[in-house]
């Protein structure tokens, strides 16, 4: 078992002790969603499941050591940095649409962006893995931090031995500027698109369909969150991963994720506890839904 296999368990034993039913019901249902028929439900039950159990090759782990190394030095650093904040700010904000168009500036160091807005491991892991089992060709994040979750993304397309290609949107050019020297630092292939979601992403859109692959990220809110979903739909490919982040941040995220999920344009939804995964298939005709609490 290696390390990283080691601090996955170890991490599920002790963050919730008291729910291990819950994790060996996961465990189950995933296996079920293994046997499934279908390729594509068989495939985000692989990667979920290699997430949970932190089931990782020997080639897997070199590259996410090199990235838990960066995360660890970005943690530190007190590198103060002036951000321009689009997003929700907060589970309880009651913010409009057209004040979190109008930014605010906030500083940080880019250690306490770093702990307090990229995802712990178990996530990252799942992101990868979505990657590696789908092997997407153009690919997606809204929302880039400081770099971490790009990094596992990127690394695992380098994996994959293919063409594809990861861009990632940050509306702050502050923490576009970081995420750009951390890719460079450890040579993951990533280009950043700097500015409002709102203002970036339709022309990309266009330009690029069809998508493969999503991470949607970035901007807690329930009415933007299912804006960018119907905003993806219509460019996806005819085998898409769509990833949503933070479904039970807030009961507005909470409701735009059971907005999601039911869509009927959406054949395979699990739900992993703090994001939610949709695969659009046009071969899977059956409508597979579950619950699959990684966390």
């Amino acid at each position: 078992m290696s390390r990283f296999q080691s601090k996955i368990l170890l991490r599920r034993v002790l963050s919730r002790p008291h729910h291990l039913v819950s994790l060996v019901q996961t465990i189950r249902t995933l296996g079920k969603l293994q046997a499934h028929p279908h390729p594509s439900v068989r495939a985000a039950a692989i990667a979920c499941k290699s997430a949970l159990l932190g089931k990782f090759s020997p080639e897997e782990d070199v590259w996410i050591a090199e990235v838990e190394s960066l995360r660890r030095r970005a943690s530190r650093s007190k590198e103060v940095v002036r951000i321009e904040d689009f997003g929700a700010v907060s589970p309880t904000s009651n913010l409009t649409a057209e004040q979190m168009y109008q930014w605010r500036i906030v500083e940080r160091t880019v250690g306490a962006q770093c702990e307090g807005a990229s995802k712990p491991l178990v996530w990252q892991a799942l992101l990868f893995q979505l990657i590696r089992q789908f092997q997407p060709k153009t690919c997606v994040e809204l929302g880039c931090c400081v770099g971490i979750s790009a990094s596992f993304q990127a690394g695992a397309l380098r994996l994959n031995g293919s063409d594809g290609h990861l861009w990632t949107f940050e509306g702050a050019p502050a923490l576009a500027e970081v995420s750009r020297r951390h890719f460079k630092e450890i040579g993951a292939d990533v280009d950043v698109v700097v500015g409002r979601f709102q203002d970036t992403l339709a022309e990309f859109l266009t330009d690029h369909a069809p998508i493969d692959y999503a991470f949607i990220d970035g901007h807690h809110d329930e009415h933007a969150t299912i804006e960018y979903f119907e905003q993806f739909l219509p460019h996806c490919g005819s085998r898409a991963v769509l990833v949503f982040d933070d479904i039970n941040w807030s009961k507005g995220m909470e409701r735009a994720w059971r907005t999601i999920e039911s869509d009927a344009r959406v054949p395979l939804a699990l739900n992993c506890g703090e994001i939610g995964v949709c695969v659009l298939d046009s071969s899977l005709t059956d409508c597979v839904r579950a619950r699959v609490p990684l966390l």
